[in-house]
């Protein structure tokens, strides 16, 4: 059977499981060669699952839209998407309703180590972005570590089940959840979201909106997102979770040119309220350029702890590609 086939094949299993129902799992091996993935920071990791929470669990599913309402992942799915894994991925914006993954990793491969992690020697070992993942052979279930006691209750990101929305909650995991860790994790001290984990306004490289690029260099990892100057509305905003309250100093980052937006808006969404600036993308390419200090409640709000850079009134390219809260 040639690698065709294969796929035709994998995607009519998964047609069938969904129409059986999640009693199943899929259990077919994971690709030899894992496939090449992003460097993530463990800020990016969280920020994705917070950006699921109600949502509703979907069999067979890892693509969601934002902060809304809807059809969501299921519980491997949940954990594909914020992980990034196999490939970067973006949202259901830019995705689509019915997006999938190939292959698909299960919790069979959690479990199992067929993909892109390790398993840690200890639940105390878990830091945020983490996971936890149990398989008996027959089924199984997956979550992401948030916080707290490892081994007593901790605070978890999941998909819990049909009929459930995703959630953070505290949650007793049974001894035989093995706690596992991505690869290729950034370590830092400041919360840093690259382009991936913004969420943008009408779709993203599907709709033409806002495209991937990386024709200039001096962008952060794989790429950044453009966006031409439009009357219409038109951004990317990045909502990190904050650990603490206190004032962190917002820097964003982007890849310059002539072509570039002199004055592309920028607003930072606090518990004050919404503040706005402009900055010039014809120059400070491939630099963090400093925004601002500002005070950030903790937890994850997008209309109170967030920063966003329009297209909209722009007299240039607007760029997305990371932004950055130092404590």
């Amino acid at each position: 059977m040639n690698a065709g086939s294969i796929r035709t094949y994998r995607r009519r299993v998964v047609a069938i499981v969904c129409a059986l129902g999640p009693m199943l799992l899929l259990t077919w091996p994971a690709a030899a060669a894992h496939a090449a993935i992003p460097i993530l920071t463990r800020d990016e990791i969280v920020a994705r699952a917070e950006s699921a929470i109600g949502t509703d669990y979907t069999w067979g599913r890892e693509s969601w839209t934002p902060n809304a309402l809807g059809a969501g992942p299921d519980c491997s799915g949940f954990v594909l998407k914020c992980w990034e894994v196999p490939r970067s991925l973006l949202y259901q914006e830019e995705d689509g309703v019915n997006a999938t993954i190939s292959p698909r990793y299960t919790t069979y491969s959690f479990y199992n180590l067929t993909g892109p992690w390790s398993q840690l020697s200890s639940r105390t070992n878990l830091l945020p972005g983490d996971a936890l993942v149990r398989n008996d052979g027959s089924s199984g279930h997956v979550v992401l570590y948030a916080e707290g006691d490892g081994w007593n209750y901790p605070i978890v990101y999941e998909a819990p089940y049909t009929g459930a929305t995703i959630r953070r909650a505290s949650r007793y995991l049974s001894g035989d959840y093995r706690p596992i860790r991505r690869t290729s994790l950034s370590a830092g001290n400041s919360l840093l979201l690259d382009n991936p984990t913004a969420k943008t306004t009408a779709g993203g490289d599907a709709g033409g909106a806002w495209s991937r690029s990386t024709s200039i260099t001096g962008y952060y990892q794989a790429d950044y997102q453009t966006h031409q100057p439009t009357t219409q509305a038109a951004w990317a905003r990045w909502t990190p979770r904050f650990a603490t309250s206190g004032y962190y100093t917002v820097y964003l980052r982007w890849t310059s040119s002539s072509n570039r937006a002199s004055n592309a808006r920028v607003t930072i969404n606090t518990p004050g309220g919404q503040l706005s600036t402009t900055v010039n993308q014809r120059t400070g390419s491939g630099a963090w350029v400093k925004i601002g200090r500002y005070y950030f409640q903790a937890g994850y709000s997008t209309g109170s702890g967030s920063v966003a850079i329009h297209a909209t009134g722009a007299n240039g390219y607007v760029i997305a590609d990371a932004a950055l809260f130092a404590p």
